[in-house]
């Protein structure tokens, strides 16, 4: 089993070489799901809510600009399609964006179109708990006889020393915490929610990171039986993370204390007056328009946790071109 070395290295370099590891497995499909269309919006993987959010913006907004969903691991994939022009819009935690901006002039100039929902960290156990400490003989390999202890997970502070599965962008919000909590934790990649169970499973983790909106799908089709558990986040949140309260009640989780990370939907820096620029304005206009509808209508529950359009996170904004010809003339 490889773990990850890059745990308490959180370099806007180091980070960028982790999200280069990070899309290589999903690069070709995701250049071959592109259709011809106005925009092309890098979202998430199948089954996942960003993937949901951008099928909702096709809804409502498709018949004011043609977009086309990009598929893709999620976040941290879709900032490297944006620097390389291989997506004209993509959504993005704000942490990822922050902590890259100063690892690629591009990803630094993206324009914040509108506030989205946030991605909640989804720490996953076994409900019987996993085996730890286990010793094995030099060599061969073979387990020690009447070594290892069972350790049942419930909270975030229970996980020190532990192996954890890293799934998507989790690879690098990981590694941002790790530096914070100085927990000693051991990461092994996963190229998906599947593998990453399975890996829980059979010994090789002892807990996942996933990130997610809530409801995570996965997570909510799952019950009581199905051998996993959520586990609280039992510490404070610090900036820019939040901390919530979410339920899955198929797994007996209710007020589940979770770590929550907000979303952007990101523009490249087009220019406002150009037609791509025109596109992304009205994008962004229409959004505006049937924000209501997405939060009341039979859409994604995120699109209800926005609460303030103009909220970017202290991102830079998209401004229309009208917008800026105001504010060059005021010059």
């Amino acid at each position: 089993m490889n773990t990850s070395s890059l745990q308490n290295q959180t370099s806007p370099a180091v980070a960028l070489a982790a999200l280069l590891s990070i899309t290589a497995a999903f690069w070709a499909p995701a250049a071959q799901a592109q259709e011809e269309c106005a925009l092309r919006v890098a979202g998430g993987p199948t089954g996942k809510v960003y993937e949901q959010i951008v099928k909702d913006m096709r809804s409502v907004c498709g018949a004011t600009v043609a977009l086309c969903s990009v598929a893709t691991a999620g976040g941290a994939q879709n900032l490297q399609m944006l620097s390389s022009n291989e997506a004209d819009l993509g959504l993005v935690q704000i942490d990822l964006l922050q902590k890259l901006k100063d690892s690629d002039a591009n990803i630094s100039m993206l324009k914040a179109v509108v506030p989205l929902h946030a991605n909640l960290l989804h720490v996953i156990a076994l409900t019987d708990g996993s085996t730890v400490d286990i010793k094995r003989v030099p060599l061969t390999n073979a387990v020690v006889p009447f070594t290892g202890r069972k350790v049942a997970l419930r909270k975030f502070t229970e996980l020190r020393g532990m192996t954890v599965a890293l799934v998507g962008s989790a690879q690098l919000t990981a590694q941002m915490m790790e530096a914070q909590l100085q927990y000693r934790l051991r990461f092994v990649p996963a190229d998906s929610d599947d593998q990453a169970v399975a890996m829980l499973k059979n010994g090789d983790v002892q807990a996942i990171f996933t990130l997610a909106g809530w409801p995570m799908p996965m997570l909510g089709r799952l019950r009581a039986d199905s051998g996993l558990t959520l586990v609280d986040f039992d510490i404070p949140a610090w900036a820019p993370y939040k901390a919530v309260r979410r339920n899955y009640p198929g797994l007996n989780a209710l007020n589940l204390p979770m770590l929550a990370v907000p979303n952007l939907l990101v523009s490249r820096s087009f220019k406002p007056t150009g037609t791509q620029g025109q596109l992304v304005s009205a994008l962004q206009d229409c959004l505006g328009k049937q924000l209501d509808e997405l939060k009341d209508g039979r859409f994604q529950a995120a699109w209800k946790e926005i609460a303030d359009f103009g909220d970017t996170q202290g991102w830079a904004r998209w401004q229309p071109a009208a917008a800026e010809v105001r504010k060059a003339a005021a010059k």
